[in-house]
Parts: structure tokens; C-alpha cells; sequence
């Protein structure tokens, strides 16, 4: 009996040996997930951050003082017209607003009375319609019965009599109330005209949508568009948060207090992440802004692995305005080995992968050339090896 075991032993021993010296190298590779890249041609996509940029110019005040805005935010305005004007002082200010709020609080009390008659009058109307509705059912009762109705008939004519004169005098009221808005605009109108014709005026010697928000990058923007771009400019930095000049506040000589924006003209700087090592071309793309679909034509553009600074005009008829903006950009396509890109590795700033040899698993590195999110084609490897899927 301790023959037959140690017998089976035995030969359980020599097949274990043999499994590992002879079977186990020729098909452990075959028990590991492997993929294997084949040719395809799949699209090039880049991710870009950057900012919708304009020529700006910036309008400083000409005296110290008070500040009173002509023109409202995002208005249209042409060369030589007034944006603003300059009150000496503060007390001045609060004279033209105090003209201001009484002549707004003059009428618009008269306006609420009247609006407040019309209101009760309208609600007498309804109050007879509901009378006239009962005379009328009680109309219809009689002569269904062929009694008398003149009566009610003289009351139903009365009623229609007070309808009528009623809405007369709504006519009338609704008139009077047109001739008194209309005279509160001119006369807020006139208070306007004289304080822009007795104090000093802003004047903007462009034309473009005013602004009165500044965050002090206007002239960097600027000059990006009629200079270019170089290896310094830092795109997280080219818009700041706002400072909102606003009706009433103190400005000082030569402080920038407006902007002029040429929205004629659209542009935006892009930081690009590239796709890989293969060139792009440098085509007029179609991007999304907004929701809306827009083209880019390249001006100048610089090249520094892994990013490009992108600056491109922007292609639209609907106005976008300054702002930063996150997005993919298709750039074509690629042709050659695709790998998934989970499959790809990184140390330090080179790529690799885990290619399955008969006997080890070889570390080699690779270069990505270009791709998307989910696949990518690669160099350093042949058509037919296998991928370790880690």
C-alpha cells in the first residue's frame, strides 16, 4: 500500500516538473488578457482652455468728480459720442438726483391715482355686467311668459347708459395718463440735457459697445491681437475679476473708468493640449461656443510639445463676448496601430506598454502620435504582438 502511494506520489511530482519546464512557458501566455493592436484610422482630438478676446480701448475721466453714466452697458456707440459726464462735486451729484426723484416722485403719484380710478371704474363696469346679466335672464324669463318687460327693458337701457359713460371716462383717464408719462419723460429728459451740458463730458474716440467694467488686462488683450502671442503669456491670467464703475462714485483725473469694445472683430487665445507627436495642420476648425457652432482662422500659432498656443479669429455673426471657454476640438484623423488608451503607462514625461513575449512580459516604450480619450495610436510596436491588459 505505501508503494502504491509513494508510487503516486511520485508521478504526481514528475508532471508538475514537466508542467513547468516544458507546458507552462508555451501557454501561460495564452491565460493572460492580452489585446492585440490592429490598423485603423480614428479621430484626432485636442483639449483646449482659453479666452474670446477684442481690441479694447480704454477711456480715462478728464477731470476728477462725480460719475453719471449716459450710456448703459453693451450700448452701441459711434466715434465722438458722450458715454458720460463729470459732476465737480459730490454735492452737485445729489442736486441733479434730487431734481431727479421729484419730478419721478411728482408724477408718479398722479399716475398711481389715476391708474387707481381706472382700476375702481373697471371693477364698477364688471359689478354692472353682472347686474345687466341678471336683467337679462329675467328678460328672457318674461317673454317666455309674455308678461310685461318694458320695465326691465328701461333698466337694462340704464345700465348700458353707465357702461358706456363709464368706459368714456376710462378713454379719458388712459389719455390723461399718456399726456402725464410722456410729460415726465421730457421733463426728466431736459434735467438730463442740462447736466450734460454743464459739466464736463466723456467722450469716446471709437466706436464699439461701452463698457464700464475694468480689470486693468484691457491693453495685454490688445495687444495680443495686434502683436501676437509669445512663450510668456500665461491665458489663466488675461481676464480679472471686474471693477463696475457705477452712477455716483468718485473718479479721479486719468483714471480708466470705461471701455470701448470693437465687437466687429471676434478672437480667442487657445492653450492646447495636443493629441500626441504627429503634426497637426493648422486648418480653420469648427468649435462650440455657446451652444452655436462657430469657425476659427489661424493667425499665429506656437509650438512647444505637449501644448500650442493657439491665436485664431473667430468666425461668427452673433456677438460672444470676453470670456474663458473649455473645450474638444476635432483635428482630423489619424491612420496606424490603435491601443486603448487605459492601456498606456507613464513615467515621468515617457509613455510605455506591457508587451507579451513566449516567456516574459517586456516593458517598452512607446510614443503616443495621436488619438482621443478612449483610443490612441502608438509607435515601437508591430502589428501582431500582444498587449498585456493590466
Amino acid at each position: 500500500m505505501k508503494g502504491i502511494f509513494k508510487t503516486t506520489l511520485t508521478r504526481i511530482f514528475i508532471g508538475i516538473i514537466a508542467y513547468i519546464c516544458f507546458v507552462q512557458p508555451n501557454v501561460w501566455e495564452y491565460t493572460l488578457e492580452t489585446f492585440s493592436p490592429s490598423s485603423q484610422t480614428i479621430q484626432r482630438i485636442v483639449s483646449a482652455k482659453g479666452v474670446v478676446l477684442y481690441r479694447e480701448r480704454v477711456i480715462e475721466s478728464p477731470v476728477s468728480g462725480i460719475i453719471m453714466r449716459v450710456k448703459d452697458n453693451s450700448t452701441r456707440i459711434a466715434k465722438g459720442d458722450t458715454i458720460a459726464i463729470i459732476f465737480p462735486t459730490t454735492e452737485d451729484y445729489k442736486n441733479y438726483t434730487r431734481e431727479v426723484d421729484s419730478v419721478i416722485s411728482y408724477y408718479d403719484d398722479i399716475i398711481k391715482e389715476k391708474n387707481n380710478v381706472i382700476t375702481d371704474k373697471k371693477k364698477k363696469i364688471e359689478e354692472i355686467y353682472n347686474d345687466l346679466n341678471k336683467e337679462s335672464k329675467l328678460l328672457n324669463s318674461l317673454v317666455a311668459n309674455k308678461q310685461d318687460i318694458a320695465e326691465v327693458l328701461i333698466r337694462i337701457g340704464e345700465l348700458n347708459s353707465r357702461i358706456n359713460s363709464l368706459k368714456g371716462e376710462i378713454t379719458n383717464l388712459t389719455k390723461e395718463l399718456k399726456v402725464l408719462k410722456e410729460e415726465k419723460l421730457s421733463k426728466l429728459a431736459s434735467l438730463r440735457q442740462n447736466a450734460i451740458s454743464s459739466n464736463i463730458k466723456v467722450i469716446s474716440d471709437t466706436s464699439g459697445l461701452v463698457s464700464f467694467s475694468i480689470d486693468s488686462r484691457e491693453d495685454v488683450r490688445s495687444t495680443i491681437i495686434e502683436k501676437g502671442v509669445g512663450d510668456n503669456i500665461n491665458v489663466d491670467s488675461l481676464l480679472k475679476e471686474s471693477k463696475v464703475i457705477n452712477d455716483g462714485d468718485s473718479v479721479r483725473k486719468g483714471e480708466v473708468i470705461a471701455k470701448v469694445i470693437d465687437n466687429l472683430e471676434q478672437f480667442i487665445l487657445l492653450e492646447v493640449s495636443l493629441d500626441g507627436k504627429s503634426p497637426i495642420e493648422h486648418n480653420n476648425y469648427k468649435l462650440n461656443l455657446d451652444g452655436k457652432g462657430v469657425s476659427i482662422e489661424f493667425i499665429k500659432w506656437i509650438s512647444k510639445y505637449p501644448k500650442e498656443l493657439w491665436l485664431c479669429k473667430i468666425k461668427s455673426s452673433y456677438y460672444i463676448g470676453p470670456k474663458y471657454v473649455s473645450l474638444n476640438i476635432n483635428v482630423g484623423t489619424i491612420e496606424g496601430l490603435v491601443v486603448p488608451k487605459s492601456l498606456i503607462k507613464q513615467e515621468g514625461d515617457r509613455y510605455f506598454v506591457y508587451v507579451v513575449n513566449s516567456n516574459s512580459i517586456e516593458k517598452r516604450f512607446v510614443d503616443i502620435l495621436g488619438g482621443n480619450e478612449k483610443e490612441v495610436v502608438i509607435d515601437n510596436i508591430n502589428k501582431g504582438e500582444l498587449l498585456f491588459v493590466d
